[in-house]
C-alpha cells in the first residue's frame, strides 16, 4: 500500500511540475488543456471502436494496467516482458492495423466538430427495417434464401472487399431482386450499414459445425460465422423450408415471424439519442 501511495505522490508532483501551476491563468490554461485532450481521446475512441483495432485497444489498456500493477510490485520478469512489448509491439501494431489508421486520419480530415456527435437518422433506420422484413416475408412465403447483415459498432468491411459495392436506399423490391434464384448477386450476404444498403454477394467467414445443428446449411453457418467475429445483425431466410432467423452473438434465434423480427431489429439498430434521452426520463 505504500508503495502505491508513493507511485501516486510521484506522479502527482509530476504532474503539477509539468503544468506549471504558478498563477490563476496557469490554472485555466491546464483547465483548458486537460477539456481538449479528453475530447480528443474520447473522439478517437468512437472512431476506434467501428473498427478491427476497438478490440485490440482494449487489450492494450488491460495491459497497461498489467503494468502498472507489475511496476508496484516490483515483479521483475513480467515488467522487463512489458518494458519491451511497449517497446516494439507498438510499431507492430501500428503496422499491422496501418489500413485502419489510415482510415481514422482520412476520417479526421474530412469530418467537421458536429460529427463527433453523429447519429443514424431513426426514421430512415426503422424505414430500412420495414423494408427488410417485407422482403423477408415475401422471400419466405416463396422459400427464396436470402442472407443480410445488419452492421453495428463492429465494421464488417472486410467481408465487403469480395462482395459488389450498392451504396443504395434499403428498398424491399432491391433485397427480392438481388436473392432472386440464378441472378449475378443472390450468393453471399447483403451488407446494411444504418439506412444505407452497402455490398451485395458478399462471403461471410463460416461457423465450426459444432456452433451450427447439422440440419442447417452453409447460409445459418455463415450468419452465425460473421457474428461470432462481430456484433452485426444477419437474417437468414432458408431456401429449403423458409423459416427466418436471426442471428446474433454466435446464436440463432430462429422460427421468427416477420412481425417478430421487426421488433427484434428495431430493439436492438435503435441506438439513437432520442432514445437515450426517452431511458433517462423514464428512470
Amino acid at each position: 500500500m505504500q508503495n502505491v501511495i508513493r507511485y501516486l505522490s510521484r506522479v502527482f508532483n509530476v504532474i503539477v511540475d509539468t503544468l506549471n501551476l504558478t498563477s490563476p491563468v496557469r490554472y485555466v490554461i491546464a483547465a483548458i488543456d486537460i477539456i481538449l485532450v479528453i475530447a480528443i481521446i474520447i473522439y478517437l475512441a468512437r472512431i476506434i471502436k467501428k473498427t478491427r483495432a476497438g478490440q485490440i485497444f482494449k487489450g492494450l489498456v488491460l495491459l497497461a494496467i498489467i503494468y502498472i500493477i507489475a511496476k508496484l510490485s516490483h515483479m521483475v520478469i513480467l515488467s522487463f516482458v512489458l518494458d519491451n512489448f511497449m517497446s516494439y509491439g507498438i510499431i507492430l501494431l501500428i503496422v499491422v492495423f496501418q489500413p485502419e489508421l489510415r482510415n481514422v486520419f482520412e476520417k479526421l480530415g474530412r469530418s467537421k466538430i458536429v460529427d463527433v456527435f453523429d447519429v443514424d437518422n431513426n426514421i430512415m433506420v426503422k424505414h430500412a427495417i420495414s423494408e427488410t422484413t417485407k422482403a423477408v416475408e415475401i422471400m419466405s412465403m416463396k422459400q427464396i434464401g436470402a442472407l443480410i447483415v445488419f452492421e453495428r459498432s463492429t465494421k464488417v468491411s472486410e467481408v465487403m472487399k469480395e462482395g459488389i459495392p450498392i451504396n443504395g436506399k434499403v428498398t424491399s423490391e432491391l433485397l427480392q431482386n438481388i436473392f432472386m434464384p440464378r441472378t449475378p448477386l443472390h450468393d453471399g450476404a447483403v451488407v446494411i450499414s444504418g439506412s444505407e444498403m452497402l455490398a451485395a454477394k458478399c462471403i461471410l467467414p463460416l461457423a465450426s459445425e459444432v456452433s451450427v445443428p447439422r440440419n442447417l446449411g452453409t447460409r445459418h453457418r455463415a450468419a452465425v460465422g460473421i457474428t461470432e467475429i462481430s456484433d452485426a445483425l444477419v437474417v437468414v431466410v432458408s431456401e429449403e423450408t423458409g423459416t427466418i432467423s436471426l442471428a446474433e452473438g454466435g446464436k440463432l434465434i430462429r422460427d421468427l415471424t416477420a412481425d417478430s423480427l421487426r421488433d427484434l431489429l428495431t430493439k436492438k439498430l435503435d441506438r439513437t439519442k432520442t432514445n437515450v434521452i426517452k431511458n433517462i426520463v423514464k428512470k
